[in-house]
């Protein structure tokens, strides 16, 4: 699905709640970010054929995290020609061995053409998770850091941190984003409603015990 002129929304419903929604960059560079499961690939593939993307265009994967219903089909990408991109501290946990072709740990901002992505380390559900914002659609690729209904990412999990979170959850809502782009369930829409959105998550991990 097409959101804006130079960027693809692939939102996955009941039938793929253990694969990742995909996003994709279509500009001078192609990148697809959070291929998601083998499961949904076959799904991915036609959906991207119908928007004029083969998969041999994708020059970048990246990551939000290394947890296996984002990253599982990197390989589809990656064996023809994509590099892959994430934060090193993902490898940390991880229980996928790959080893990126850009270190997003390094990098603040990566220019694909028209688009400059911000590169945000969130960590908190992952050591190394990050979220992308595209200033020009006012717009953020959060991975599993908050999900429709202010529901905040998992933080029982290893590598995860509660506190973290927390902060980078403040970190997203201070960028006041138009749209959410999350790692599972519906686009989040509209300023006002985010924020609040942020708000809520933020007071489900402050009535957990922190770290």
């Amino acid at each position: 699905m097409k959101m804006f002129e130079g960027l693809y929304a692939y939102v996955w419903g009941t039938a793929f709640l253990d694969s990742s929604n995909s996003y994709i960059i279509k500009d001078d560079t192609n990148v697809i970010i959070d291929p998601g499961c083998y499961k949904s690939f076959t799904n991915l593939f036609g959906l991207m054929k119908n928007d004029g993307i083969e998969i041999s265009d994708i020059d970048v994967v990246f990551n939000t995290h290394l947890h296996k219903d984002h990253c599982e089909s990197n390989q589809m990408f990656m064996k023809k020609g994509a590099l892959l991109a994430f934060h090193e501290k993902e490898k940390e946990t991880s229980a996928y061995n790959f080893t990126p072709d850009i270190s997003v740990s390094s990098l603040k901002f990566y220019n694909t053409g028209r688009f400059n992505l911000e590169l945000i380390h969130t960590p908190g559900h992952t050591p190394g998770s990050i979220s992308i914002y595209i200033e020009e659609f006012g717009t953020a690729i959060t991975g599993d850091l908050i999900f429709e209904n202010g529901l905040p990412g998992r933080t029982d999990l290893y590598g995860s941190n509660t506190r973290y979170i927390v902060k980078s959850l403040e970190k997203i809502q201070a960028l006041d984003p138009e749209y959410i782009l999350p790692g599972h369930g519906r686009i989040l829409s509209g300023r006002r409603g985010i924020r609040e959105l942020f708000e809520k998550a933020i007071q489900i991990i402050a009535s957990r015990n922190l770290d």
